[in-house]
């Protein structure tokens, strides 16, 4: 072997390994309907302290280096900070994984290994019963249900902005979250009495003439 040859293979290794690594998107709350909403998906549910996690992670970054060329997308969920995405799922035991394809979700419980998580993503799925429509996270109404599971994340990340970037104080704010829904209510209001007003106008009118 010619010198500097090994140092150069265990750099493009490491590179390759690094890539394959890079292949796993992290999917969190904010991205998970812009990412999923195009293509097939393998997503696996996993917590930081689960043993079972940690010997999946390598075989998962494995699959992710395969996968591309079934055209299949690989991700993972911190399930300890993803909870909305937890609740999403109705996750309840690390890891779980699941496959997201044409807007419809299976829950994978087969061996783990690359050979079946690829088999599976593109052909044995086939063999099993999706969850229900209004239970698949990537139906419609499963997008719809993820919104309002995310309604308490976005207050928390709106209430951060307010306070740090803007320096507003605590009764501030809570009075600004306080005035929206009667905000809303004046003006549904407004809008519906104008409607009616308009109507007996109408029909006030229509009766005036008929005496006429």
């Amino acid at each position: 072997m010619l010198p500097g040859a090994l140092p150069r293979l265990l750099l493009l290794g490491l590179v390759a390994t690094l890539a394959a690594a890079d292949r796993v998107v992290q999917l969190t709350d904010e991205n998970f309907d812009s990412e999923t909403s195009k293509g097939v998906w393998m997503i696996k549910v996993y917590a930081p302290w689960c043993s079972h996690c940690k010997q999946l992670e390598p075989l998962w970054r494995i699959f992710a280096d395969e996968a591309v060329e079934d055209g299949v997308k690989v991700g993972k969920i911190d399930g300890t900070e993803e909870r909305a995405l937890m609740a999403r799922l109705r996750v309840n035991a690390f890891p779980s994984i699941f496959l997201l394809r044409d807007g419809r979700t299976y829950v994978y419980n087969g061996p783990r290994n690359v050979a079946s998580f690829r088999a599976y993503a593109t052909s044995t799925y086939k063999t099993e019963k999706p969850l229900p429509f209004h239970k698949a996270p990537n139906s419609a109404v499963g997008r719809v249900i993820g919104k309002l599971h995310s309604l308490p994340h976005l207050g928390v990340r709106a209430y951060r902005a307010l306070r740090q970037r803007h320096g507003l104080s605590d009764t501030a704010i809570v009075l600004g979250f306080l005035a929206v829904p009667v905000l809303v209510g004046a003006v549904l209001i407004c809008a519906l009495d104008a409607v009616y007003v308009r109507r007996a106008r109408h029909e006030m009118g229509d009766e005036h003439e008929h005496q006429e």
